[in-house]
């Protein structure tokens, strides 16, 4: 690999982190959404380094004529031109070109089903505690991880806080033995760090694998003896499916 097409590489690379990211948006795929103001001047620096490389190599070119090329050594005295990289270098285009041809999506049921034991632990809930809810009936909307921490509060300490309460969760589908899970990733950085939250769904017919839905239901107490780590359930009222967040991710 030549000097130019280093240089050309760099200009690929960056050309791709701003397509994922001021184009089709799909960089909180792999990281958390604040990354945005970090990814667009990277990318701007790479494209800035790359076509300096460029008019180098250019002028470099330019000054020296066919004939002196043809008697110039072609590099060192051992014989190696060391202007030029290892061929497998171009291996290095493969990932540029996945990413403007067939982008991986966000992760899914596979890294859920894949790893168990990468399961998060309950949440922490706010420093003054989570806030009353109302039983009226009406669908409280509440995340994964909130949803999970007041599980894990009501199993403990106080059932009545969350019994009896109508939630409203939206996640992926996530097949677990003969039932199945409506499950939301937790990343802090970016998805090689992301862990699991996951909601067992009862009494609602298993969707596909990987869809997005959006489920209407109650806590479901666990039986007495259950270990308070135990994934929490959800008795289904109702399941709509919907199209993939914007950012898949909690």
């Amino acid at each position: 690999m030549s000097r130019a097409a280093q240089n050309l590489l760099l200009l690929l690379i960056a050309a791709a982190v701003l397509w994922i990211t001021l184009g089709s948006g799909e960089y909180v795929n792999y990281v958390r959404p604040g990354f945005r103001f970090l990814l667009v001047p990277a990318a701007v620096a790479l494209l800035v380094l790359g076509a300096a490389g460029l008019r180098r190599e250019w002028r470099a070119t330019q000054g020296t004529s066919r004939h002196e090329e043809s008697e110039a050594p072609s590099g060192d005295d051992h014989g190696h031109d060391h202007s030029r990289g290892p061929r497998t270098a171009w291996l290095l285009c493969l990932p540029i070109l996945a990413v403007f041809l067939i982008a991986p999506p966000a992760l899914g049921s596979f890294t859920v089903t894949r790893d168990t034991s990468r399961t998060a632990p309950p949440p922490a809930g706010p420093a003054g505690g989570f806030k009353p809810l109302p039983a009226n009936g009406t669908p409280v909307t509440m995340s994964m991880g909130e949803f999970i921490g007041r599980a894990w509060e009501a199993h403990n300490r106080d059932p009545s806080r969350l019994q009896g309460v109508t939630v409203r969760l939206t996640g992926f589908v996530t097949p677990a033995g003969k039932g199945w899970q409506i499950t939301r990733l937790k990343i802090a950085c970016c998805a090689g760090d992301s862990v699991p939250f996951p909601v067992r769904v009862r009494g609602l017919p298993r969707p596909p694998a990987d869809t997005w839905v959006e489920v209407i239901g109650v806590w479901k107490p666990p039986r007495p003896g259950t270990k308070g780590t135990s994934v929490p359930e959800l008795t289904g009222h109702s399941l709509k499916r919907i199209k993939k967040p914007k950012n898949p991710y909690e």
